[in-house]
Formats: C-alpha cells, sequence, structure tokens
C-alpha cells in the first residue's frame, strides 16, 4: 500500500528550536494538513532554528517535493530566516542523497545532514552541554 505524509511539530521556545517529524501514514488514512501550512500557525517560525527528524518516514521523498516545500517556506518567510540553522536527520542513504539537494536551495541558512537525533541537536544547539551533565 502506498503511503503519504504526516507531520508532527514540536515548539521549543526555550531554546527557539522547531523539531519537525516526518512519519508515513497509509492512503487510507485521514490527510493531514501541509507541513508549510502547519508552519504557518507557529508564531514567527522564522526566528526558530529547526531539526527536520525523517528517521520514520517511509515515503517517497523526491527532490521535487522538497522543492515545493523550499519555495512554500520562501514565500512565507521572506527572507525573515536569514542566518538559522537546520538539521536535517535522515535514516537510509536514498533519502540522505536527496537531502544533499537541499544544501544549495537554501544559501542563507546553515544545514547539516545528520544520522541521529541527538547528533542533530547537538550541532543545532551546541551550547546546551548542561543536558549532558545532568
Amino acid at each position: 500500500m502506498s503511503k503519504r505524509s504526516r507531520f508532527a511539530v514540536t515548539v521549543d521556545r526555550a531554546n527557539m528550536i522547531l523539531i519537525i517529524r516526518f512519519h508515513s501514514v497509509r492512503n487510507d488514512q485521514e490527510p493531514g494538513p501541509d507541513l508549510i501550512d502547519l508552519l504557518a500557525t507557529v508564531e514567527s517560525p522564522w526566528l526558530f532554528n529547526a531539526i527536520f527528524d525523517f528517521r520514520r518516514y517511509e515515503a517517497d521523498l523526491s527532490r521535487d517535493y522538497l522543492k515545493f516545500l523550499t519555495e512554500k517556506w520562501t514565500a512565507l518567510t521572506c527572507g525573515r530566516d536569514q542566518g538559522r540553522s537546520m538539521a536535517l536527520v535522515g535514516g537510509n542513504c536514498d533519502l540522505t542523497f536527496n537531502l544533499k539537494a537541499m544544501l544549495d536551495v537554501m544559501p542563507h541558512r546553515r544545514i547539516a545532514i545528520c544520522d541521529t537525533f541527538d547528533e542533530g541537536l547537538d550541532w543545532i544547539n551546541p551550547g546546551n552541554d548542561a543536558r549532558q551533565a545532568a
């Protein structure tokens, strides 16, 4: 059975990080909102760094779909996200290959591709070593 996307967005205001988790759902399940429409419900989402977690995503994440998301995000932010960081947590080689295409389409953002969520969190929030000691 083919799969579609579902997204979960967590807003960490203390660290100014958006955590976006991609999940796959079957086609017979109720569709959710588009990712950019969901992010638009967050007050000033362009002020946040972001972690995109694709580890549980099984549907096709084509370069065309990534381009579509990037264009919608660019229209929403109007350049107000300049200088923010984005960690892309992959899960497999094909996905990582397509995520690498994101490195050039948002030149005003720092973007890294990470293997684990913790690696992405450490990269996006390097000054938060206190959580390690606790």
